[in-house]
This record gives C-alpha cells, structure tokens and sequence, in this order.
C-alpha cells in the first residue's frame, strides 16, 4: 500500500511514521507546501499541526476531490479537523483545551469493535475541536461533551486525539486496526 503523510510542520508526523514502521507499514512524507494532485497513493494521512484548517485553505480543492473521491484518508488532529471543515462540520475552540493530556475515552460496541480494545485512553494536543452536532452526515461519531473524537465514514477516518504519541495506550493496536481496516 502506498502511503503518503502530509506534514503540516509538526514533529509528531515523524512519530506516525515510526508507528508505521513499527507494524510492518512504509510510508513518504510530503512538506504540506508540496503537497499536489501529482502525488499516488493508496491511503493520504493528514497529519496534526499548529493553526485552524483555514490556514491551509490553498489545499482545500485538492483536498475535497480527495475527500469525494474513493480514496483512503485518515486525518489525526489538524488532519481529523481539515475533513470536517471541508465537509462543513464546525472547527471551534475546544471546551477543554489539552496540550499533553491524557484522556479515557469511553468506546460504544461499534468503536470496542473497530479499535478490539475494551476501552481508549488517548493522548490530546489540541486547542480546536469539531462539533457533533454540526455534522450533517450518517458518519460514526465517538464524542465527548458534543467534540468529536473520533469518525468514521467508510474509506475516511478522523481522530482528534494523537494515536502516535507515547501518551495514548495501545497506539500500535490502534494503528493496525486501522490499516486493517483500509488494508479490506
């Protein structure tokens, strides 16, 4: 599978490499800036980084083809945000702003099911969340206090929480649930 992490300038793009490699997966990082339609892969991962999706917001046409199109994304913090924005979901500041925290997130059958783990204690690096409720889509949604941790709509994954880093149990089940998940 080829894999492609776009690196919004943010150190921990290199911890979802490591992780990658870790299960067996290869992927190339391209500089957000560089990022085109010229670019193959199998499954784009949007990867975290500092500011709101708007910053990015010369991406955003080549970024919703992708997003309508059959391809394979997963977006982790700015990425899960960049999804929803482009889909018109609310990005606010988040109630609970978090910059190296640790929170449980309570999992429901079909999340215990995607992630085969009896519960999520993730770690978060993040001042803006997408709201619940301003998502207008059949997507499954794990949220907490209406900020949507995790989504998921079929060939796209959001997570708004940081699987890669030290802080979040079971990052390599999380990942290869994942890549199982696009590997069917």
């Amino acid at each position: 599978m080829r894999i492609v992490i776009v690196d919004f300038e943010d150190s921990f793009t290199f911890n979802i490499l490591s992780e990658l490699k870790h299960i067996g997966h290869n992927a190339q990082v391209i500089p957000w800036s560089e990022f085109s339609e010229k670019n193959e892969f199998d499954l784009l991962i949007l990867g975290p980084g500092p500011g709101h999706p708007h910053d990015y917001a010369v991406l955003f046409p080549l970024l919703k083809n992708i997003l309508q199109s059959s391809k394979k994304v997963l977006g982790i913090c700015l990425g899960h945000q960049l999804i929803w924005n482009l889909q018109d979901a609310l990005v606010t500041r988040s109630k609970y702003p978090g910059h190296g925290e640790k929170m449980e997130l309570v999992l429901d059958e079909f999340w215990s099911r995607f992630f085969s783990l009896p519960k999520l204690v993730v770690q978060r690096y993040n001042s803006l969340a997408v709201l619940e409720h301003s998502i207008m889509s059949d997507a499954k949604l794990l949220s907490f206090d209406n900020e949507v941790m995790a989504s998921f709509q079929g060939n796209i994954i959001g997570l708004q929480f940081h699987p890669e880093s030290l802080g979040t149990e079971g990052r390599s089940q999380i990942f290869s649930s994942i890549m199982g998940h696009f590997a069917s």
